[in-house]
């Protein structure tokens, strides 16, 4: 009996010991609250709840689940956020995100975590947790990794399990993670250019499937189009844009294996076991990184572009049918239908069109001082002005004739000259214009897009030389020689032009006055003929160190740096080339060269 009595009393003492090392009775069972303030390993976390003031909520029926980081894991934070731990507690909006972050308002053990899933936490917003080489990991709303070390810490509200990384709740959309993220550079840009970026950037949640630079690249290959022209066709670039965009979150667990995937497009895709997509055009893109969390969905890395199976590519359409398609040129589009130039625009080509945008002929009608309607009645001037802006063969950049006399369709010339890695036409009338996308490739031609509408040369060589005031001596000349009719002639010629202070110093190294000068025709004659050579000869076009022949009979040469020798040993500059008239071109000199006496 004794000892049957020795025995109760162990067994009651064991049962009363184990029930204070678990809290006490029914009535004073360890909450959550409890289990974290009573670990030592918690402490730092015990006093981040209390400044948030969500002691009573982990003490709360629950059941909850709460993932804890440890002290070293709160250390590592304040040296990531560069903040000391009072300054943190003493954040309290941050903070209370921060710790709502990691409760779940359900009682998840280690065997229901639903791995690779979304899980959204009281705070808001979601992380997920995954199986690696046996242990968990969470991924947070940044994509930052912790590894939870012990799980199922139990509580009677709930349960805990142990983190050695503090997570942090997403700071950034689908938009701006794109855009810290350097081979996604060419995506950022293409959203923008398709005033996507607002929407991207809202509530969603999305699921993106985003093309890499490489990817990119590789997609302007195969359409045949440049970065910038496929940019500047908006309608195009946002429906391949919005083909790679699902109107969900959609996690690499959740990817439906070979059922059909609809995007904001309206088209599907499906993906195969292999995260393998088939897009409708049956073409084949690899998922080469899932699951990169944003504030308003994920990203997932594809390593192609994928195209829904209506999308018009660029060489599947005319230049009439491109530019109809491209809001930027409607202008453009009416001017060509009011010319009757929509035939000869679609026809077999190739052609090559520098197409105006609306913004360059609004700047026309202004210089012009005319209204759009009445250039639009004008059907002679506004066929010359269109012809001129298309070529009668297909010239891609990089096949421009730089520095060289370019003839259109409406005759006449212009030309092209690289400044600073950008083209820019010079016209007729010596305006220029910038080319702002290039090798837009259309079944019948390319088209390049311009900043100002070109127009034809109106006036010829002895017109622009009046109309500048450095050549006035020079008219004077001309007209005093009788020469003015054969410079007006439809030529080409090419002139060497000097200038009024070339002049003045001519008159003081001969030793006679203006009149003098003006007064002897035989001489004038020939020293101006002296300054002409047949042929329009632009500045890429002149022959350095070769005699030039002119039409006094004489030559000249002109060398690397643009410096003339003449037939008295006598040296001049060219301070300015390719002044563009009608019938020729003139290039400015800073001295009056003589043939031989």
């Amino acid at each position: 009996m004794r000892l049957l009595n020795w025995i109760k009393g162990l067994v009651m003492t064991s049962l009363m010991a184990g029930l204070v090392a678990c809290g006490g009775g029914s009535g004073s069972s360890p909450k959550l609250a409890d289990l974290v303030r009573n670990d030592a390993r918690f402490s730092v976390l015990a006093e981040a709840i209390a400044a948030a003031d969500l002691t009573a909520t982990l003490s709360a029926p629950g059941p909850y689940t709460v993932f804890a980081p440890t002290n070293d894991a709160f250390a590592a934070l304040l040296a990531e956020l560069n903040l000391t731990k009072a300054q943190l507690l003493a954040n309290k909006p941050l903070l209370t995100a921060v710790l709502q972050y990691h409760v779940l308002s359900a009682e998840v053990g280690r065997s229901a975590v639903p791995l690779g899933k979304a899980i959204t936490p009281v705070g808001g917003g979601f992380f997920k947790v995954d199986s690696v080489s046996g242990a968990l990991v969470v991924t947070d709303g940044r994509n930052r990794k912790a590894t939870i070390t012990q799980t199922d810490l139990v509580a009677t509200n709930g349960l805990l399990h142990v983190l050695d990384k503090v997570l942090l709740p997403a700071d950034k959309n689908i938009v701006q993670t794109a855009q810290a993220a350097a081979p996604f550079s060419i995506l950022v840009d293409a959203v923008v250019a398709a005033n996507l970026q607002g929407t991207l950037s809202g509530n969603g949640p999305f699921t993106v499937f985003a093309p890499t630079n490489t990817a990119f690249a590789a997609a302007l290959t195969e359409l045949g189009v440049s970065k910038e022209a496929l940019f500047a066709d908006t309608a195009l670039l946002s429906k391949i844009l919005t083909y790679h965009v699902v109107p969900s979150r959609v996690l690499k667990a959740d990817v439906p294996v070979g059922a059909a995937i609809t995007t904001v497009e309206g088209q599907t895709f499906t993906v195969d076991a292999s995260l393998a997509i088939t897009d409708r055009l049956g073409r084949k893109a690899a998922i080469t990184g899932t699951d990169t969390l944003t504030s308003n969905g994920v990203i997932h890395t594809i390593d192609k572009v994928i195209l829904p199976s209506d999308v018009t590519l660029p060489g599947q359409r005319t230049l009439v049918q491109q530019l109809q398609g491209m809001p930027q040129f409607s202008i453009l589009v009416e001017a060509v239908v009011a010319a009757g130039l929509q035939d000869a625009l679609s026809g077999a080509g190739p052609l090559t069109v520098f197409a105006p945008t609306n913004t360059a002929f609004a700047a026309l009608l202004t210089e012009l001082g005319v209204t759009k309607e009445q250039l639009l009645a004008n059907k002679p001037l506004l066929t010359a002005v269109l012809q001129y802006h298309v070529l009668g063969s297909q010239v891609l950049s990089s096949q421009v004739p730089v520095g060289k006399a370019i003839t259109p369709l409406a005759g006449g010339i212009f030309k092209i000259d690289a400044n600073a890695g950008a083209l820019v036409v010079t016209d007729g009338r010596n305006r220029r214009a910038n080319i702002g996308f290039t090798d837009l490739r259309v079944k019948n031609g390319v088209i390049h897009s311009l900043d100002k509408v070109l127009l034809p040369a109106n006036q010829n060589i002895v017109q622009t030389a009046i109309s500048l005031p450095q050549f006035s001596i020079l008219v004077e000349a001309v007209v005093a020689a009788g020469l003015q009719d054969a410079l007006a002639a439809p030529g080409p010629l090419t002139v060497f032009a000097p200038t009024n202070d070339a002049f003045v110093a001519l008159l003081t190294e001969l030793g006679v006055t203006k009149a003098d000068l003006l007064a002897n025709k035989p001489l004038l004659t020939k020293v101006l003929t002296y300054h002409v050579v047949a042929g329009r000869v632009l500045k890429a076009d002149v022959p350095v160190n070769t005699a030039i022949t002119t039409l006094q009979g004489d030559t000249f040469t002109v060398n690397a740096s643009l410096a003339i020798t003449d037939q008295r040993a006598r040296r001049a500059n060219i301070t300015a080339t390719d002044v563009l008239a009608s019938n020729g071109v003139i290039h400015v000199i800073d001295k009056v060269i003589l043939p031989r006496p």
